[in-house]
Formats: C-alpha cells, structure tokens, sequence
C-alpha cells in the first residue's frame, strides 16, 4: 500500500488543448462488469418469445442491475482519475459506493486517495467502507493499513481485531503472529504493545486462545523494553504450543536479561520436533555472549539437518576461530567457498560473528568467508596469506570494512604509513564513511601507541563534523588515555548533549571518575544513568562493579563484577575481578582470574597495567 500523508484531495485545472478521453483502467473495467451482473435469466420477463436460434444465442446473457446513471457516473469517475483529477474522481466513486453498499467502489475511492496522498480521505472512506460492510475483511484491512500510515496508534485496536476476527480460523493464527511486525515502524513501542495485546485479546484466553497470540504480545513488549511481560507471553504460548518458534525466540532474545529464559529454550529443543531455527538463534547467542563451546555444539546439530546452509557455516567457522580451533575453522569455510555465490548478498544483519563488525554490509557470503579466512591466516602469524585473502574478497580495493582490516595488518606488519594511505584513498559513498574513516585511522594510530597522533585525527575530525558524537567520544577516550581528565568530561557531555540516550557516554564518565576515587556519588549517578539506557549491559555492570570496589564494598563490587563476567568474559573484567580477590587476600582464585583474561587477550591494557601495579608476574 502506499504511504499516505495529511494532503486534501483538490480539483485540478483541466487543460485547455483538447485531447481524446483516455481508455478506461482495468479497476474501472472490473468494476463495472461486477456491477452489470443483474438478475438470472429466470427472473428477467421476455417481451416476446426468441426464435430458437436466437434463443441459443442469448442463453448465457444476463441484464445489467446498473443503471445508466450510476454506468456514466463510474465512467466519468475513471476519466477525471486518468486525468489526474483525483478529487472529483474520490467524491464520484465514494458517493457511487454508499450508494450501492458495494466494496470495489469503497476500494476504488481509497485507492485513488492513497495514489492522490491524501491519507486523511483514503481514512474516512476506508472507515465508511467499514461501517457499510462491516464483513468485509479488506475493508478492515484497508483501514488498519492507513491508520498505520498515519501514526493513529489511536485507533488501531477495533480493526485488527476485525481482521482476525474476518480471517478463516485455520489462517488466524499466521496473521495474529504477524501483526507486531507491521507496526514496528511506529515510534512509541509502549502503544504498539497496548494496542497487540487489546487487537489479540479474545485470542488470549479461553475458548479461542492461541499460542501465536501470547507470542505476538510477547513481541510487542520486548520492543516496550518490558522483560517480564515478555517471559509471561513466552511461558504461556510455550505451554500452549511447546514447539512454537516465535515463543523459543522470545526466549532467545531474553537470555542474559531475565532469569529462567534459557530453561525455556532448552525445554523447547529437547522437544523431539524442537524447531532448528531455534537452535540456529540459540547457538548465535551463545556465541555472542561467548560460550564458544556451547554455541559450537548447537550450531553443529543445526548443520546435522542443514548443512546446505552457507550463513550456518560461516557463523560456526567464526566460533571456531575464537576457540582458536582454526582447522576446523578452515573446514568450515571450505564447505561456503565451495558453494555457488549467492544472487542476492547478505546484510550486515545476516552476517556471522565479526564479519559484521569488521567488514560492514553488502558482503556475499563467499566475501565473508574469505574475511574468515584472512582470520585465521593472522592467527597463524601469517600476515601476507592474510592480505591476499582480504584481496580477493575485495580486488578492487573499495570496500571500506575489508580495506580497513587490510590497513590494520598493514600496521601490524610495520607498515603504518601504508596503511593509513589505504584509508585515506578510499572512496566515500556513504554519507559517513569520511567519519569512519577517520575513526578507523585513529584506531590504527592507538593501536601503535601513537596517542598524540590519534588525538590529532580525531580533533580534526570533530572540527570537520562538530556534531558527530562517535567522533567525540573517541576522541575523549584518547584525552582519558592522554591524562587530559578535563578535556574527556567536556568532550563526554557534549556527546551526552548530542545523544542523551548514548549509554556508552555516561558509562566512560562514571567509570573514569570512579577508577580515579573522585565525585563517587557522581559516578554512580552516571552508571546508573548508562544501566537505565541499557540494562544488564556486562561493561556497565563492571563499571558499576568497579565503582563498589572504589567504594570499598569488596563483597558487593566481587558478587556484581561476577555477574558482567558470566555474561561477557572479557579480560578487562576479569582483570577487575582479580584485583578485589587480590585485596581480599584470595591470591589463587586472583591468579586463575589473571591467567584466564592473559589467555584470551595478552596485550589487554587494563590487564597489563593491573598485573604491572601489583606487581604480580604470570
């Protein structure tokens, strides 16, 4: 359906040349040949008795039920609508419609009100469609379609429970399930959640409850941001339907953010008829919390049933390669760059573990695997095999994702000025790869340990986008790095300024106040600001952790330190978790802490800068 605005319906001037009357639209044909279906043979009087020829002739004949004014007004209707009049086209048919009590003419009148934009008048002849005919499910369709358009969470309720309420019940359920996703667009995700569960309602208790009817209303409030409702809707269509997928991946998405979620998806897979995009999900999420090692094993049994399935693949040679078990990596991404390349490529949504992140959208799937592979390749202190397999998943040298992992090789290999060349040679086809790129260039500069360089970049970065707070808040965390405390605040707030809902902003700022021992009560003002933006966050979390230990609550700061590491272990928590076990005199627990977060990250600044002030050697 087309999108629909707030602009009237006005006559336009007819132009003054004469020009033939242009030839009727097929809607206006149909029309019209629905309407000249009159009454059967049998209930028309012959005037007089047809010869038997011509009695043959005319046996499938039927007379017209439409009178010549209502034929001429229709004509007339589709003449000044090809004649871009859509105004006096709208009036004739919705006038021609609430006379007939007929649903093509109603349809008709909104149509040429959508085509026109005029949403305000394709609303009110979709209502009165809906008055006229109340059984009509596409008046009801019609109607809630517009007042989507329109943003009229209002009034949106009554004909989506008509929709349902006018589809066959064998069907019901697939529309129930895909109403959240038709209102996704609309901004307040508060409503859009009152108004599924008010559309659903009937369906979500006895006689005509449903499964897909608790998973819809579950949908809603996951996008409210309301956990508990959601695990409610979740258990109870589980309960109605085990093996229902949207209930498993309501599941899914609430693993790390509500207790009992990930018993719901491991009681649905341990269903025998347990759906594998479950699993597929499941295993992502694993991955993505990185537990390597169990995603692994759901992605394995996935691909036991499907391993045609190229996106399986890459995500499971991505776990392997982050469980440096790079063989069969290599094995994975074998059976994807032995696959046909795809039509169509894959967004940045579809795209396995780092690929996303290191190679941006667009990327087919034999791109990304070779991305994998350029992976494994430096791994395997293999630098040069790595460039040549970013080369040929891009051999032009345009992609920015693939080129700036190309510069960061570059750099590793000592060739710093190379890479930073490649960056800045790169075309700009979107409106922020000039920003990227002087983030990615900034990076590289920190990575060698050139702040004062990286500063640099960034500062004339901000200069060139002033209001570009990625930018600004890289260029703080340089300042943080640089010892310049005040410039980091200023360059912080204005970012919090800029993007009030930017949690990582409020995060760094508590964080940094917090590890200096200063303005305590601040700092926690600020983390609890970033957690509110987004709860259960494990960095904000270790902030917050870390504040404790400040504070000098060590069995606070060690239980919730604990908690940001079950969900994200990554080495600078760990870091943090082994410098409270080592003030709380448990120096062995301190030590596997040190060892497991070396392991995983040796160069881990935190974590270098920790074991250095400790003076503790692994």
């Amino acid at each position: 359906m087309p999108s629909v605005i707030h602009r009237p319906l006005h006559p336009q001037p007819q132009p003054s040349t004469r020009r033939a009357a242009p030839a009727l639209t097929a809607m206006a044909l149909g029309i019209i040949g629905v309407l000249t279906a009159g009454p059967s043979r049998a209930q028309a009087a012959p005037a007089a008795a047809p010869a038997p020829a011509a009695a043959a002739s005319q046996a499938s004949v039927q007379n017209s039920g439409m009178d010549a004014a209502l034929f001429y007004q229709v004509l007339i209707a589709e003449l000044e609508a090809n004649g871009g009049n859509a105004g006096p086209a709208y009036q004739l048919y919705l006038e021609a419609a609430r006379r007939q009590q007929n649903s093509q003419l109603y349809q008709r009148a909104v149509d040429i009100a959508l085509g026109a934009r005029a949403g305000e008048q394709a609303l009110a002849a979709a209502k009165a469609w809906r008055q006229a005919l109340p059984q009509s499910r596409e008046a009801a369709d019609y109607t809630a379609q517009i007042l989507i358009a329109l943003g009229r969470t209002n009034e949106l309720a009554p004909p989506l429970r008509a929709l349902i309420q006018l589809t066959p019940a064998p069907q019901q359920p697939q529309v129930i399930a895909g109403i959240p996703r038709s209102l996704q667009r609309l901004p307040d995700k508060q409503a859009i959640a009152r108004v599924v569960d008010e559309a659903t309602q009937p369906w979500r208790q006895p006689p005509l409850e449903l499964a897909e009817a608790w998973a819809a209303s579950g949908e809603a409030w996951l996008g409210a941001r309301q956990p508990d409702k959601v695990m409610a809707a979740a258990q109870r269509a589980l309960t109605l339907k085990p093996a229902l997928p949207l209930a498993g991946l309501l599941a899914v998405d609430l693993m790390g953010a509500q207790a009992g979620a990930e018993e719901l998806i491991q009681a649905q897979l341990a269903q025998p008829d347990a759906p594998p995009i479950v699993r597929l999900a499941y295993g992502r999420k694993l991955a993505a919390l990185k537990r390597y090692e169990e995603a692994a094993a759901q992605l394995d049994a996935v691909l036991a049933t499907q391993s045609d399935q190229p996106g399986i693949w890459l995500t499971l040679a991505a776990v392997r390669i982050e469980l440096r078990q790079l063989d069969k990596a290599e094995v994975a991404l074998r059976q994807v760059l032995a696959t046909k390349p795809a039509e169509n490529p894959h967004r940045s949504g579809n795209l396995p573990l780092m690929v996303s992140d290191a190679a941006g959208s667009g990327l087919t799937e034999q791109q990304q695997a070779c991305i994998l592979m350029a992976q494994i390749a430096e791994q395997r202190k293999q630098p040069q095999a790595a460039l040549d397999w970013l080369g040929r998943a891009d051999p032009d040298n345009q992609v920015l994702g693939i080129q700036t992992h190309r510069a960061r090789i570059l750099m590793r290999m000592g060739r710093l000025q190379e890479a930073r060349s490649t960056l800045r040679k790169l075309p700009e086809t979107e409106p922020r790869d000039a920003a990227i790129k002087i983030q990615a260039e900034a990076q590289l500069l920190r990575e060698a340990r050139r702040l004062q360089e990286a500063h640099d970049v960034l500062a004339d970065g901000a200069r060139r986008f002033p209001e570009d707070g990625d930018i600004l808040y890289d260029q703080a965390m340089v300042a943080e790095r640089l010892g310049r405390h005040e410039q980091m605040e200023t360059l912080l707030r204005k970012v919090m300024t800029l993007s009030p809902d930017n949690a990582n902003a409020f995060n760094a700022l508590g964080y940094s106040l917090a590890d200096r021992g200063i303005r305590l009560d601040e700092a926690r003002q600020l983390i609890d600001r970033a957690l509110a933006l987004r709860p259960g966050d494990p960095f904000i979390t270790d902030s917050l952790g870390w504040l404790m230990f400040r504070s000098g609550q060590l069995e606070e700061a060690l239980r919730t330190l604990k908690e940001a590491y079950d969900k994200r272990p990554d080495p600078e928590i760990g870091a943090h978790i082994g410098e409270v076990l080592w003030q709380m005199g448990q120096r062995e627990e301190a030590l596997r802490y040190f060892r497991e977060s070396r392991q995983n990250e040796p160069e881990n600044d935190t974590l270098v800068e920790t074991l250095k002030r400790l003076k503790i050697k692994l």
